[in-house]
């Protein structure tokens, strides 16, 4: 299978706030194909599928060439996961001939709330695989917390029918965890088929191992979002070739194994021109697909 790249449009997501079609046509000018959508508007406050219909959103699409092949979708804070409006949801992104929904963030902290999460997903995918949709998870590095000789992470999957939850595995956030992104791929196989590549600085504010820094600190009470505003800096993250991610290496072991089938740029640093550094950055991811 061949891999595929892409981008997370939440890599420009100031812009795509102020002027959403102008971006699109941005991202179509730097060479993207392929897009993962976000669901909210940063500037705004407000949901994109409220303020831009999915018939002209779709024609947009379509006249640029460009794919929606995925959207980070989720409920508003506070409000349960189940008690979201789904149902408008699929029948938005279907339009858009969107068929994989990414929850961006999810809450886990312990193992009761790891299973009562599985519990949720499991209803929720069966829901979403019911109207044709693929529900994906995108990990930060919270759910690699350690339970026991596992981690949080293997806990949700271990009690997830493969058939109706995958999992978009953010690399650089597993190497935040402490962990081996490249071994956390070939463990949970083909529910990994989806990643998502950012680039880590060479000079990082504090440890790249999350919870390294909170142990260190004795800090394991603190909330873990908490946490990352302490532990986790804007400047952590660069241009894709310009840091320590090893790209070369990775993508050797990710191709042989076969089964990831977009590799998608979410480009979270600061940069002077950011269409430049998502041009570049796919150059970049380009070179190793």
């Amino acid at each position: 299978m061949s891999m595929l790249a892409g981008i997370n449009v939440y890599s420009v997501h100031e812009q795509l706030g102020a002027d959403y079609f102008g971006t699109l046509e941005k991202l179509a000018e730097a060479g993207y194909e392929n897009l993962e959508l976000i669901s909210f508007n940063m500037r705004k406050g407000t949901r994109l599928r409220d303020d831009y219909p999915a018939e002209a959103v779709h024609g947009k699409l379509q006249q640029l060439g460009l794919r929606a092949i995925a959207v980070h979708e989720g409920p508003s804070p506070g409000q349960g996961l189940l008690d979201h409006d789904w149902d408008e949801v699929m029948t938005y992104y279907e339009t858009l001939g969107c068929e994989s929904i990414v929850l961006p963030s999810v809450w886990v902290q312990d193992r009761e709330s790891t299973l009562r999460l599985s519990e949720q997903l499991g209803i929720l995918g069966r829901r979403l695989q019911d109207g044709g949709f693929n529900l994906y998870v995108h990990n930060h590095a919270h759910e690699f917390r350690p339970d026991g000789d596992a981690t949080l992470f293997d806990l949700l999957a271990d009690n997830t029918d493969p058939a109706s939850l995958k999992f978009e595995i953010d690399m650089v956030w597993v190497i935040r965890a402490g962990l081996d992104p490249i071994a956390v791929l070939e463990k949970f196989g083909g529910r990994c088929d989806m990643v998502h590549q950012k680039d880590l600085n060479k000079q990082l504010a504090g440890p790249a191992n999350l919870f390294e820094a909170i142990r260190q600190h004795g800090d394991e009470a603190l909330p873990i979002f908490e946490a990352y505003r302490k532990y986790i800096a804007e400047t952590d993250f660069v241009d894709l070739g310009t840091g320590q991610f090893d790209f070369a290496s990775a993508y050797e072991r990710i191709k042989a194994m076969g089964h990831v089938r977009y590799a998608l740029v979410e480009n979270e640093g600061k940069s002077a021109d950011k269409f430049g550094s998502i041009r570049n950055d796919l150059n970049v991811l380009r070179q190793y697909l």
